[in-house]
């Protein structure tokens, strides 16, 4: 298993509940960054509508490394400063961790920042400096310019 560690922010000029809006609706992911979000499968939703659970492939290509991480993720979200997506296991031997954390701050214009952690099943040689913050960059340029910024 290896760590992996991103964090990336930007600031915007967007409102808030916009940006919020954008990022809680996971499942709308590919719309605006469909050369990393492959795919989003809604499996369980909540009680206001919103997905809870969702199944996605996310596809990683970073210099010698390039690959397709199946994951299912729980969403929580907490209005309107934080969207947080946690991989669920597939069972009790599956120990590898990915989260992604949206923090959003309302400054006048509004911060997002996104803050990645996982420990993920890969091969011995392979170098991850600057993946993953090479990765959060990816996903907030991409929302930024889904947000017209």
């Amino acid at each position: 298993m290896k760590r992996l560690t991103g964090t990336a922010s930007a600031v915007i000029a967007a409102p808030i509940e916009e940006c919020f809006s954008l990022l809680a609706a996971v499942e709308a992911y590919p719309s605006w960054y469909a050369a990393v979000v492959r795919g989003v499968e809604v499996i369980d939703v909540a009680g206001d509508g919103r997905p809870s659970t969702v199944r996605t492939t996310l596809h990683v290509s970073y210099g010698p490394l390039a690959r397709d991480f199946p994951l299912v993720l729980a969403i929580d979200l907490e209005r309107p400063g934080a969207v947080t997506l946690t991989r669920l296991p597939n069972d009790a031997s599956d120990h590898e961790e990915f989260e992604v954390i949206w923090r959003l701050e309302n400054m006048g214009r509004t911060r997002i920042a996104l803050e990645l952690d996982a420990k993920l099943d890969m091969p011995r040689l392979v170098p991850l400096g600057g993946i993953g913050d090479g990765m959060a960059d990816g996903f907030v340029g991409a929302a930024s310019r889904a947000l017209g910024c």
